[in-house]
């Protein structure tokens, strides 16, 4: 996995504001252009030296002191580890983990911070936050388009492989189960009730 960005310095509104992009949005907050972390679920996560950056902090070891202290408040949907993949000694490449924050995870480092910038980052995080539970489930049906793209790429490759005799008209045989099966999964995930997912009864409180 790559890292996308850390913060870019720019000019900017105050709140979030989306630009255009194609997986990953570009935020603004004040003079910082940043651009989140791609963890591979469509969500919005920060790295800690971005958090630092955004806080005024002048390094990321200051956020990872808040999070190390508080350890116990951080639940797994808010915070995990990635592998990132740096230039190392002589242009060889090596893979280092990094600390990555989610919205909520974000906001509760920043209520821990004491930077004259917290608050403003509090209320930004939050908007962010409200956006990205009211977006629509176009990436997930995305997902499921691949899929079925992947699907039928493999049958294509399969059905010219079986004109060939022997060995791979055998493996032809060995393959259409599998590719049979992959099809109706796959199917099946797509006609999920997008208002099932997360669902259950919910408690109105009077």
């Amino acid at each position: 996995m790559k890292l996308k960005s850390t913060a870019i310095l720019g000019r900017a509104p105050t709140h979030p504001e989306f630009t255009s992009g194609a997986n990953i949005a570009e935020l603004k907050f004040h003079d910082q252009v940043v651009i989140p972390f791609d963890n591979g679920d469509g969500k919005i996560w920060f790295t800690a030296e971005q958090l630092a950056k955004l806080l005024g902090y002048a390094n990321k070891d200051k956020v990872l002191n808040l999070y190390y202290r508080h350890q116990d408040e951080f639940t797994e949907s808010m915070t995990t580890i990635a592998k990132v993949r740096v230039d190392g000694i002589n242009n060889s490449l090596r893979d280092v983990d990094t600390r990555l924050f989610s919205l909520r995870g974000a906001h509760l480092i920043g209520m821990l911070s004491r930077t004259k910038i917290a608050k403003e980052l509090r209320i930004w995080l939050l908007d962010l936050a409200e956006q990205e539970a009211s977006a629509p489930q176009g990436g997930v049906h995305h997902t499921i388009e691949q899929m079925r793209n992947i699907v039928a790429t493999a049958r294509k490759a399969s059905d010219e492989d079986s004109s060939d005799a022997g060995r791979r008209l055998r493996k032809r045989q060995d393959d259409l189960p599998e590719l049979l099966k992959a099809e109706r999964l796959v199917d099946e995930m797509g006609q999920i009730p997008f208002d099932l997912i997360g669902g259950g009864k919910k408690e109105v409180l009077a």
